[in-house]
């Protein structure tokens, strides 16, 4: 797909356009501005050659009708959705902070880990905003029956403030789609994905429970769980479902946040949290008093990693807000949280990705498929040897003395004609030289 350059209207609804701040092969991201000059959001609008495809434009439509209704503090806010003339558009918060990935992985390069009691609030908050969305219904009261799908630390948004944002539900599976996905396709980041989803089982809210136990098992041991060198090892690292204890080399390791961490973590969905709010009530119990103080600690703690992060995006901010020709684009210092990012993907590279998970899915049923036979055949009796005939040596005979026999009996008629013949010609012979000498 060749990008063409994008004509935008000086405003989008109430927003007027402002600069270009990212995009991709399916969608723009600009900053737009509001009436007060103080609201600042993030518009994404569907690129111009796509803007009348049927299929595109309901994808579009879909996500926005899911977004708008996410209302809670804890999820990336939704402000508007709509088109002027034919350009489609959402408009978002915008964000100034840091994915919990990003985080994550400055601390373990540091060496350094993350307090136990802000990892289990992230994750407490995360769990509200999850509920939020799981429990949302439709304008006659019926459920949506929203899935994330892809819960993971870089779908979780820390502010400099110290708020946690839930972001991107471009992969969200709801009842009122109407774009439909292919079929045995698996959706999310693998290392987070839930044993069902591993095995292309029908899914529920649950598989955001485990996505999330993954996440917090993560936050307070500081090491990847099921991420394996490739997708395929990590797949069967997700079948076999082994989750270490931290309590078996950390004895201090507390014994109520472990409990939390095994019960989100059940392979059996039926025996894990069957809902976040439950997760979360179990995370609070555990926070206790301290809970009203994670927001500080958060706030000081993305400080101390990113000392210039706030600076830096206030001023790219200010910066973008006040372009007035969005023809250049202007990339923020991190990457932007967007209530969705799914239409940020290239159309031949989303395809690709799909392809390569499902071949890497098939790749892996055939090794375990492989590795059962091979076990099978060794718990197999092993069949009755026969036994070989060992060939026996057949005993030398010694020739026995032959007594000597005329050889002139076993002579064919003719050669007996030839000895008489000699015989007769040595007498004449004799007698012949018997007469000359006489």
């Amino acid at each position: 797909m060749v990008p063409v350059q994008q004509s935008l209207p000086p405003r989008l609804g109430r927003f007027e356009v402002g600069a270009k701040i990212g995009g991709g092969g399916m969608a723009t991201i600009y900053v737009g501005r509001g009436a007060d000059k103080d609201e600042l959001v993030a518009l994404k609008v569907i690129r111009d050659e796509l803007a009348h495809d049927e299929n595109f434009s309901a994808m579009f439509v879909d996500e926005a009708k899911i977004l708008a209704r996410l209302s809670h503090p804890n999820v990336i806010h939704t402000l508007e959705y709509g088109v002027t003339g034919h350009h489609r558009f959402i408009a978002m918060e915008l964000l100034s902070g840091r994915t919990y990935a990003d985080l994550w992985d400055v601390l373990v390069g540091k060496g350094e880990t993350m307090p136990l009691l802000l990892g289990a609030w992230i994750c407490a908050r995360v769990a509200e905003g999850l509920h939020s969305a799981h429990e949302l219904v439709d304008d006659d009261g019926n459920p949506l029956g929203v899935i994330h799908r892809d819960v993971n630390p870089t779908n979780i948004f820390l502010t400099h403030s110290g708020t946690v944002k839930l972001i991107d539900f471009g992969l969200a599976k709801a009842r009122v789609r109407m774009s439909k996905s292919a079929d045995g396709i698996v959706k999310g980041k693998i290392p987070y994905l839930a044993p069902e989803q591993a095995k292309a089982a029908p899914i529920d809210r649950r598989i955001d429970v485990y996505a999330l136990g993954t996440t917090l098992w993560e936050s307070v041991t500081m090491k990847r769980l099921f991420k394996r060198d490739n997708d395929v090892a990590t797949l069967r690292a997700i079948r076999d479902a082994h989750v270490p204890n931290p309590r078996d080399t950390d004895p201090d390791f507390p014994e109520a946040l472990w409990k939390v961490i095994e019960k989100a973590l059940k392979v059996d969905r039926e025996e894990r949290y069957p809902t976040a709010a439950a997760m979360q009530k179990d995370l609070d119990a555990f926070l206790g008093d301290a809970a009203g103080e994670q927001p500080k600690e958060l706030a000081r703690l993305l400080h101390d990693i990113f000392p210039e992060a706030e600076a830096q995006d206030t001023r790219w901010l200010r910066d973008a807000a006040s372009v007035r020709a969005p023809k250049h684009t202007m990339p923020p210092p991190a990457p932007l949280a967007t209530a969705s990012s799914s239409l940020l993907e290239d159309v031949e590279e989303e395809i690709q990705n799909r392809e390569s998970v499902r071949s890497e899915h098939v790749e892996a049923a055939r090794r375990e498929a492989r590795e059962k036979r091979k076990r099978e055949k060794k718990r197999r009796p092993p069949p009755p040897q026969k036994q070989k005939k060992k060939k026996r040596k057949k005993p030398r005979q010694v020739a026995e003395a032959q007594p000597l026999r005329d050889t002139r009996e076993e002579a064919s008629p003719k050669g007996r004609v030839w000895v008489s013949f000699a015989i007769v010609a040595a007498v004449v012979a004799i007698l012949w030289f018997l007469f000359v000498n006489r």
